[in-house]
């Protein structure tokens, strides 16, 4: 029944989500069966269409065939979205070959090589396995059947090596098994000609195996091999591989992310580190580096390789972290607080009446801002509450020094002393990466046009998945891929002015297709080509680097945690 108007305390929030609770607890003990004999079905149904040929719609798939049997016919023939099925199904509706255009967009909707493939294979021989390894614990704290290889085996005339993991589609859960690896493909929601599209309301496209940058191998047809079930609910990986005897030091290549929880601890405990030219971590041997060595190798499946003590040709030191925060708290920050504590960096939260007091440099090497951190042209937002309610008087005394708001007039200008100063500052997200303009940096919005931004109408691209082109030789890059899947919601896109490379601002990654969507919605995806997504720009005698796309965005896209990794360990 409708609430009538009145004062609302917490308490009966609490009481309103405990009576709907007692309610659905009320209903499946009266309803046992039927739910319970609902979900065999749907289990049932799920593991039957894996024996035989299914095709997920997909909303730009009808419509991309539609177009062009239009365009091959010069009319549609009654046929508009679905329209071509549903006048077969009256009977007498078929005209001008309605028939034969039925059964020709029957075909072309039913590709043998776009149908939902039977299962998944992981090859163990991936560069990053240990976070391959982190995708399937995802898939298994959902309930999804995994198996491994015992041995090696040949599907569709590859050979994949023995410790490979396969996810198979028939099974209970199929629905979300195809989620985690298949795109989205999120129809084109716009009201009518010439509206802006209507925002759906949360991501549009997530693939997680995209976001996590695994590498895998769809497989069409049914297939066998010498597997066994994997029960472990936490699977660890395989033992990383150490050099045995008397070596001088030990190497890490940065394709793995947990090659930098090697680095951190190796720091943390006083080793001396240097990185290469190809960006490996080197550390001289001591009995202490072997042991954290050994232990990161068994834990993390981090692979060692021998090297010559001093190869490095820059030195490592640990840095002094700062990540901004706001009193309140900020999701953004608090994802990104708990992918650095996952991967055992040294930080510490850094708010507004700090920044404020200057004298950053002599306090931390790097900051971290992230969505919500740098205010606009504007100014600040949410005055001395920091956007958060409560006056200083109401707010405990341990937490008063949070309560403020990052500005234009009295922060920007001490960001600016510390990155000339020496320091670097990681700015991520659409807010973040204000500091750009502040900085008057060399840079314009691709994505505007006569100075203005394009309309909505024209280009629109909620949460999403879309791929750029790294340059991999970038000290920033180091350890992606050449084509690297980046979580973008309507992000920053840059231009870089006349004269950027005579200040020293460098692309890292940028778009180089008209067509870049990987998985979800992104409506005249192609105003995005030739534009860059990060920038590494040098600002006095320290660095600032740009990252458009949500490189951390909810502790997903572990396939662009290195972009921030390598800019935590810039070396000069």
């Amino acid at each position: 029944y409708p609430v009538p108007p009145q004062e609302w305390h917490f308490r009966q929030s609490v009481e309103y989500s405990l009576a709907c609770n007692r309610g659905v607890l009320d209903l499946a003990s009266k309803m046992r069966e039927n739910f319970l004999y609902n979900r065999y079905l749907m289990g049932k149904n799920s593991i039957r269409r894996v024996s035989e040929d299914t095709w997920t719609p997909c909303p730009h798939r009808f419509a991309a065939v539609e177009a062009s049997m239009t365009n091959a016919g010069g009319q549609r023939g009654g046929a508009r979205g679905g329209g071509a099925r549903r006048g077969g199904r009256r009977g007498g509706g078929r005209r001008g070959g309605g028939a034969a255009r039925d059964t020709a967009l029957w075909e072309a909707l039913h590709r043998p090589e776009d149908r939902d493939p039977r299962g998944y294979i992981l090859p163990s021989d991936q560069k990053d396995f240990p976070t391959a390894i982190k995708f399937i614990n995802a898939l298994r704290e959902v309930g999804i059947e995994v198996q491994r290889a015992t041995s090696v085996f040949t599907v569709q005339g590859e050979s994949y090596p023995a410790g490979s993991l396969v996810v198979k589609a028939d099974q209970a859960f199929r629905p979300h098994v195809i989620d985690m690896f298949e795109p989205q493909d999120h129809p084109d929601n716009i009201p009518f000609p010439g509206a802006p599209p209507t925002a759906p309301y949360d991501n549009a496209g997530w693939t997680l195996a995209f976001q996590m940058g695994i590498e895998f191998d769809p497989v069409l047809e049914g297939f066998t091999g010498p597997f066994e079930e994997v029960t472990d609910w936490n699977l660890q990986p395989p033992q990383g591989r150490v050099p045995g005897g008397n070596v001088a030091a030990y190497a890490a290549s940065p394709a793995m992310n947990d090659t930098f929880v090697a680095v951190n601890r190796l720091l943390a405990a006083g080793a001396t580190v240097s990185r290469t030219e190809d960006g490996s971590f080197v550390a001289t041997a001591t009995p202490a580096v072997r042991d954290i060595v050994r232990q990161v190798a068994r834990d993390r499946g981090v692979h060692f390789t021998a090297a010559d003590a001093g190869v490095g040709s820059t030195a490592v030191t640990r840095p002094r972290i700062g990540l901004w925060d706001r009193y309140g708290g900020s999701m953004p920050s608090g994802w990104t607080r708990w992918i650095l504590e996952q991967f055992e960096f040294d930080f510490r939260r850094v708010f507004a009446p700090e920044l404020d007091a200057g004298d950053l440099r002599s306090q931390f090497d790097v900051l971290i801002f992230v969505t919500g951190g740098i205010p606009g042209g504007g100014g600040g937002r949410g005055g001395r509450r920091g956007g958060r309610g409560g006056t200083p008087i109401d707010i405990p005394a341990e937490y008063r020094d949070q309560i403020g708001s990052v500005s234009a007039n009295a922060t920007v200008p001490r960001l600016k002393e510390f990155v000339e100063a020496g320091g670097r500052i990681v700015a991520i997200g659409s807010s973040a990466t204000n500091l750009a303009n502040h900085l008057q940096l060399p840079i314009e919005n691709h994505l505007a046009q006569d100075g203005r931004n394009l309309p909505r109408s024209e280009y629109f691209v909620p949460a999403s998945v879309l791929q750029v082109r790294v340059d991999t030789d970038h000290p920033l890059a180091r350890g992606t891929k050449a084509r690297t899947d980046v979580f973008f919601s309507n992000s920053p896109v840059w231009r870089l002015s006349e004269g950027a490379a005579e200040r020293n601002v460098h692309p890292v990654a940028w778009f180089d297709s008209p067509t870049p969507l990987r998985s979800g919605w992104a409506w005249g995806q192609s105003h995005l080509d030739q534009g860059v997504t990060m920038i590494e720009a040098q600002v006095g005698e320290g660095r600032v680097f740009l990252f458009g796309p949500e490189i951390l965005q909810r502790a997903q896209p572990h396939g662009t945690f290195k972009f921030l990794f390598n800019a935590i360990y810039w070396q000069d």
